[in-house]
């Protein structure tokens, strides 16, 4: 059990959805009473929302997308994006790993790679 008066620290993800919540609140002249009243929560905890001192639910941030005209998505905007190299790396190499058990396959694939990487006969 947590000791009283002894600050949560959230994640950053929560501090940029308090932003943004806010944001895009101020952005359509709502309130925080108007926005607790569509999203079904007390404005209180939309206060405490905006101030990043809750972490809301997956459901919420639906409802609080719905109430403002957004996706959850919107409100859960990163603040640096992240490079899909080495995802996308893993991925080709896992469906080459897969690719390479099929002859078939190889000898269709092979010339196709040598001219995306620029060997003879690139595009």
């Amino acid at each position: 059990m947590a000791k009283k008066g002894v600050p949560i620290r959230h994640a950053g993800v929560v501090e940029r959805f308090a932003a943004r919540l806010r944001e895009l609140r101020l952005a359509r002249g709502m309130t925080q009473a108007d926005l607790a009243q569509q999203a079904s929560v007390t404005p209180n905890y939309v206060g405490k929302l905006e101030n990043a001192g809750a972490a809301p639910g997956i459901d919420l941030v639906e409802r609080l997308g719905v109430a403002l005209g957004v996706t959850a998505s919107d409100l859960l905007q990163s603040s640096t994006p992240s490079d899909p190299r080495p995802v996308l790396r893993d991925q080709a190499r896992r469906l080459l790993d897969r690719v390479a058990e099929d002859d078939h396959a190889l000898t269709f694939l092979v010339p196709l790679l040598a001219r995306l990487a620029g060997g003879p006969g690139s595009l």
